[in-house]
């Protein structure tokens, strides 16, 4: 049963008890009709706040996915343009181990240093990349960082440049840092929609089962009047 159906259901509910008239006439405040239309507009409210946060989280998810899948491609070519500039091996080796990283390759034998420390520095053996938006994100800015500090590094393409480059890295780190807080906006709906409809002492279906003993003990039952009751389904489902 899906959560519009929950509170759909308890719509008809409100419904069927104002229908009842003055007969509906509970003591316990929270099964008041007054009581039970405010608890189905927060329902309603929650679903509504809950969708709406659920297409914020694809579209941003979306939007990453998309700017990371032209990652590699950029990547392949910050490696060809560096290498054109006839850095030493040292240099290129290391930024070619930031490309392996990037694009989810076995990781170098070769801890990536700074050029003058080279020889100094001893041969570290690095486990294979992560592939995480968040871990990939990472790379990339220590791979423009790397570039960035090379002086021979001077291409005449825009998008290269290092400027270009630095941009770039801040924008995936933005995109990053969106998803994360469209995740937890996300989560944070999802728990309030839960308690609303389920998890609170006075939910939804807990009212319903309230509204039905009260019912029951007014009009009889089986009667005519609990009976419009049974063909409603309210059920709990398992809640991660």
């Amino acid at each position: 049963m899906s959560h519009v159906k929950t509170a759909d259901a308890y719509s008809r509910l409100v419904g069927i008890c104002t229908g009842f008239g003055g007969n509906y006439n509970p003591g316990r405040q929270t099964l008041q009709l007054k009581a039970m239309r405010a608890l189905l507009e927060e329902a309603q409210s929650s679903l509504q706040d809950y969708s709406q946060k659920l297409h914020i989280y694809k579209d941003v998810t979306n939007e990453r996915e998309v700017a990371y899948e032209q990652l590699g491609k950029l990547t392949s070519r910050i490696v060809r343009s560096v290498e054109s500039f006839g850095v030493l091996p040292q240099t290129l080796d290391d930024v070619r181990y930031y490309e392996r990283l990037i694009k989810g390759r076995a990781a170098s034998s070769r801890l990536p240093i700074p050029n003058e420390e080279a020889e100094a520095k001893p041969l570290t053996t690095r486990a294979r990349t992560q592939q995480s938006h968040v871990a990939i994100g990472d790379h990339f800015s220590k791979l423009v960082q790397l570039v960035g500090r090379l002086s021979v590094y001077q291409p005449n393409e825009p998008e290269l440049k290092v400027d270009a480059l630095e941009a770039a890295a801040k924008r995936f780190k933005g995109l990053n840092a969106a998803v994360d807080n469209a995740k937890t906006a996300l989560r944070n709906a999802k728990i309030r929609r839960d308690r609303v409809l389920y998890t609170n002492e006075v939910s939804v279906v807990n009212n319903y089962r309230k509204v039905r003993s009260y019912v029951r003990s007014v009009f009889g039952y089986p009667s005519a009047e609990a009976s419009q009751l049974s063909g409603l389904r309210f059920t709990k489902p398992k809640l991660r």
